[in-house]
């Protein structure tokens, strides 16, 4: 029998890439067994990549967790094609977070602004960001921080990072990224279809899962409103309604107007990236799983 086994991340128990390794060492004496990790950018979008491109390289470094805690982490990197795969929930992920620490007013994006970095000092022409699992909702200006973005109150002060001190943002500086992502091109990897602002919000929706209360929900909202007003004021480009802008605590909007990152959902990419329904239509059998079976999965 064929038996095609495309499983997603199953969060608090096994890895995509784990689950493989086990159904492929039961089923493989009987049965002839092909693999393909389903992910939508969020938790396993690098082993889905490892999958792909097994001779790509893994980049450690040290960078800030959700939580502003300097952490191992790491990406992969394709010195071929010049081409850098970074996972934001790698780095500053919810999946490993102790309820303890959640702090969504305060959690930042930062770590990931010093993975792109060090992917473009490698000389990174292409950078895929998967965009999902995130313990912070800061719309990416963390990153941006990290990028070298200047973020200021109405008095020219720097603001701190996270969410909350949005509020006060007045006028952002993009020109250190700019001269810091010449000729590098972004793409983000989206696991929703949710915009930035709206009745699907990245705070009224996702907000919750990173520890949010209703009261603070309302903050992220507003601060995400201010922050997408601010990006609009310097670039041109309107946030507010643009899909998937909500993926990964809203990073997914910082990408987009702070990085002038093209935005792709992951389902779609998916697609693009592997002969997935051909697998399908040839397969005998077809086994597929993901930590959670709901409306968001594909």
């Amino acid at each position: 029998m064929k038996i095609l086994l495309t499983p997603n991340a199953l969060k608090g128990s096994l890895s995509a890439s784990q689950f493989i390794t086990i159904a492929s060492k039961t089923l493989a004496p009987k049965h002839r067994v092909r693999a393909f990790i389903l992910s939508d950018g969020g938790d396993g979008f690098i082993d889905f990549f490892k999958r792909l491109h097994p001779q790509a390289k893994t980049v450690f470094l040290i960078a800030k967790n959700a939580f502003l805690k300097n952490k191992r982490t790491s990406f992969l990197w394709m010195p071929d094609s010049k081409t850098a795969i970074i996972e934001t929930a790698r780095i500053c992920g919810l999946g490993n977070a102790k309820p303890s620490e959640l702090d969504p007013l305060g959690a930042s994006s930062f770590g990931v602004g010093q993975a792109i970095l060090r992917a473009a000092n490698l000389g990174a022409k292409t950078i895929y960001v998967g965009l999902g699992g995130v313990a912070c909702n800061d719309g990416g200006a963390g990153m941006a921080a990290a990028l070298g973005a200047a973020l200021h109150n109405k008095i020219g002060r720097s603001l701190s990072l996270g969410a909350k001190p949005l509020l006060k943002i007045h006028h952002i500086d993009l020109s250190a990224v700019k001269k810091q992502l010449k000729g590098v091109k972004i793409i983000g990897v989206a696991d929703v279809t949710n915009p930035l602002l709206g009745p699907k919000s990245s705070a009224k929706v996702f907000g919750p899962q990173k520890g949010a209360t209703s009261a603070q929900v309302k903050i992220l909202d507003k601060a995400m409103t201010r922050w997408a007003q601010v990006i609009k004021k310097e670039t041109g480009i309107n946030l507010s309604s643009l899909p998937s802008t909500a993926a990964a605590g809203a990073i997914a909007a910082g990408l987009a107007g702070c990085l002038n990152a093209k935005l792709l959902l992951g389902s779609e990419f998916l697609l693009q990236k592997t002969p997935l329904i051909r697998e399908i239509k040839s397969a005998d059998l077809v086994i597929t799983c993901e930590g959670k079976l709901d409306v968001q999965t594909y």
